[in-house]
């Protein structure tokens, strides 16, 4: 039996687990890889939107690891709103950034070649995403956290592919004001998503709290022991 038609016949759950592992080393190299060349041209821009994604590649991976060891649903609300505190907060420094951008531009132009590998590397990172967000149709919190967190890191590589082609489409344009702009939209939706994942966490959290409260062998019910809270 092949690997595509094992993965095929998995679990969703397990489908999930195995993605976040192979997204984890993907978004490891990279990582590297942005950061290398960020650093030889001298793109404070590249190598900011590298540590953002090394953020989003976090959560994923904490959520990934989350289907695999955790057992209670009280756990799973603490990965839920911890994923949603670093995607928020890693957006709020990314905004600020942006925003340095455009007041403060630094304009970064790439060898043609340079661009158009990294205009690739992006737009099969954003496939893979938008196939994981399609892919995850569960309904438990974890697979709501990767379903967001894939459609962050799609939005992130929008604007990863926007800088390389611009750079030599657009080579005397104001590229540090359009990158700072798409830079900061794309950290507003992101933000939009952590908040949702925080507050949705900690209402559920509070619920969770209000039902061991009133009946206390509520969650030990066999249809809470396999993690299918929603």
């Amino acid at each position: 039996m092949s690997i595509i038609t094992k993965l095929k016949t998995i679990s969703e759950r397990k489908y999930i687990i195995v993605m976040g592992k192979l997204a984890f080393i993907k978004n490891l190299l990279y990582f590297a890889f942005k950061v290398t060349v960020g650093f030889l041209t001298h793109s404070l821009f590249l190598i900011a939107i590298a540590i953002y994604s090394a953020f989003i590649g976090i959560v994923k991976n904490n959520c990934s690891r989350g289907l695999k060891k955790n057992k209670d649903t009280l756990r799973d609300i603490y990965s839920y709103i911890r994923g949603g505190a670093i995607l928020a907060s890693s957006s709020i420094m990314y905004i600020i950034y942006s925003i340095f951008q455009i007041f403060y531009p630094t304009n970064s132009q790439y060898h043609m070649v340079l661009a158009i590998a990294i205009a690739t590397f992006a737009t099969f990172a954003i496939t893979i995403s938008i196939i994981g967000v399609v892919k995850a149709k569960g309904k438990t919190m974890l697979i709501k956290e990767y379903r967001l967190t894939n459609l962050a890191t799609a939005f992130n590589n929008i604007v990863l592919a926007q800088i390389a082609i611009l750079s030599f489409t657009n080579p005397d344009g104001q590229l540090a004001l359009y990158n700072g702009l798409s830079g900061v939209a794309v950290g507003i939706i992101v933000l939009g998503i952590g908040l949702y994942l925080l507050i949705d966490g900690i209402l559920k959290k509070k619920k969770y709290y209000q039902l061991i409260k009133k009946y206390p062998d509520f969650f030990n019910h066999p249809v809470f022991n396999n993690n299918s809270t929603k």
